[in-house]
């Protein structure tokens, strides 16, 4: 909620108009913080509020199919945080419920929105770095301190649910394809899945290789290598999108290029605070008829894709 909250202060359309939260102290401090009256301990009581017309589900991954379905039935709009579910029964309830009913949904797959992932997938769909040989991502969160069940697999935690799970949606989204086969290694420490490294082979002849960490120094970037030329960027620094092979001018262009979008977003926090607040407004564009960022559909091939990762070879030790 940390980034929803200043994400939808800046949107002129909307109100938060209710929050709720089991934690009582958790609850009254955001609704102080922001401005909100209505508070409610459970979320069904947020669902019975006729001034409500959607809800953000931020919730712990094991209740997101629970909550979700109640939404359903709400006929609330519905905004859900990733891992869309912990598993791929799950999920297809979820989409099913959806399906059958006239709410509009979305995965909060907020790197979709960041200003240079748009860009990088601008310039892979025009055929500036030629056909895809791989694809390189590093996420490292740098939080020392996390709750707890964001330390646990089995509660929607760890380096797989809690990032990976963006890189993997990232790979689909940025190369138009799918994942064919993938493995990994992962150790675990204080926390399950504590260090990952994954690769895959996708549909489209490329390779990927990702690594994640809960812990150190942080760090998102993300590296896409071309028969013709490579780009690379940090979701971190506005400047950051290069291009190779390229002289120093044509790089040297290319960040001046970047100026006037980095300082338009360096104005609202930065680029990765504001990929939710632009995700929210994609999000408000499809409950007037467009199409969603990220779909619930995107949501399961992700949940697919990390179930394939722990269930490969070498994905515990």
């Amino acid at each position: 909620m940390q980034l929803h909250l200043p994400a939808l202060a800046r949107l002129a359309e909307v109100e938060v108009a209710a929050l709720a939260d089991a934690d009582a102290g958790r609850l009254n401090a955001a609704g102080t913080e922001w401005g909100v009256d209505r508070r409610y301990a459970d979320y069904r009581a947020l669902l019975r509020d006729p001034s409500v017309n959607a809800v953000l589900i931020t919730v712990p991954t094991p209740f997101h199919c629970e909550v979700f379905l109640a939404a359903v039935d709400a006929g609330k709009h519905i905004y859900i945080e990733k891992p869309l579910a912990m598993n791929l029964e799950a999920a297809d309830r979820m989409l099913a419920a959806a399906a059958q009913s006239a709410v509009r949904t979305v995965v909060g797959f907020n790197l979709r929105s960041h200003r240079l992932v748009q860009k990088a997938r601008e310039l892979i769909r025009a055929g500036v770095l030629g056909p895809i040989v791989s694809v390189r991502t590093v996420l490292v969160g740098g939080q020392q301190e996390r709750p707890a069940w964001q330390c646990r697999r089995a509660e929607g935690g760890g380096a797989l649910y809690e990032l990976g799970i963006h890189h993997f949606d990232l790979w689909r989204f940025l190369l138009d394809t799918e994942v064919a086969h993938v493995e990994a290694q992962s150790l675990s420490n204080d926390s399950d899945d504590a260090n990952v490294a994954v690769t895959a082979r996708l549909r489209n002849g490329a390779l990927a290789c990702s690594v994640f960490a809960l812990h150190g120094a942080a760090a998102h970037e993300v590296e896409v290598i071309g028969e013709s030329a490579s780009l690379r960027f940090s979701l971190y620094r506005a400047d950051s999108l290069e291009i190779r092979p390229a002289g120093r001018l044509r790089q040297f262009t290319r960040w001046l290029q970047q100026l006037p979008g980095a300082a338009q977003a360096a104005r609202r926090g930065g680029d990765y605070a504001d990929s939710y607040r632009i995700h929210w407004l994609r999000f408000l564009e499809s409950m007037r008829g467009g199409e969603p960022p990220a779909t619930l559909q995107d949501g399961r091939e992700a949940v697919r894709i990390v179930l394939a990762t722990i269930e490969s070879p070498h994905a515990t030790l």
